[in-house]
């Protein structure tokens, strides 16, 4: 159901949602979210606001940060994506260096594994095309073929999943896509489809209970 902007202000206050930030947002999903836009209405809606809000550290950042410590990078991809010897010398080390964010990305988005999973072949893709828009879309294929369901060169121009009205239209086009409805409630195998793996599921589960009480509480 399409939801009005002051609706739209008590979901993402509900959710958690920073005043000021809920300001700045709530007339993009007004204007984007209206009837038949999710398949499943507000059953799209119960899952779909839990991972964006949590992918974007609730709204507020449409890019990803790549801001890791060695110690940071190693855990989080694995020495199969980045030698120890990248870690250190691209990660953040207190006193020393800021962590070289450009090469982190083309490292851990790049080579073999960057090419069969992510579709990027040029060797700045893994920078061009880090993680951005609430869902943060990763990768040359994947912002092609978001680009390609909502009209849009995001491979010619990829911060445009940086501006909010093109990056919650590609974050719903992607969910669209990507989110069967037989995956609809089923949080955990949402939570991979969207991280490719249970990060953050906790997190997820807690923020799925709050919006769709809020959408429910909306209708009453």
């Amino acid at each position: 159901m399409k939801q009005t902007p002051d609706q739209w202000a008590k979901i993402l206050l509900a959710c958690g949602v920073a005043s000021a930030t809920a300001t700045r947002w709530i007339d993009v999903f007004a204007d984007e979210i209206k009837d038949g836009t999710f398949s499943k209405g507000d059953a799209d809606l119960g899952d779909f606001l839990p991972n964006i809000l949590h992918e974007s550290m609730m709204l507020e950042r449409l890019e990803e940060n790549l801001n890791y410590t060695p110690e940071g990078l190693l855990a989080t991809f694995g020495a199969a994506r980045i030698t120890p010897a990248q870690a250190q010398a691209f990660g953040r080390i207190a006193g020393k260096q800021a962590a070289d964010q450009r090469a982190i990305a083309n490292t851990v988005y790049g080579g073999d594994w960057g090419r069969s999973k992510l579709g990027n072949v040029a060797p700045g893709d893994g920078w061009t095309f880090r993680g951005r828009s609430p869902i943060q879309i990763t990768g040359r294929a994947n912002y092609e073929r978001v680009g390609d369901l909502i009209g849009q060169n995001l491979v010619g121009i990829p911060d445009l999943l940086s501006q909010p009205r093109f990056a919650l239209d590609a974050c719903i086009a992607w969910w669209e896509d990507r989110i069967p409805d037989s995956m609809l409630g089923e949080t955990t195998a949402i939570r991979k489809r969207v991280n490719g793996g249970t990060l953050g599921l906790a997190e997820v589960q807690a923020l799925t209970i709050k919006a769709k009480a809020a959408l429910e509480a909306n209708h009453a």
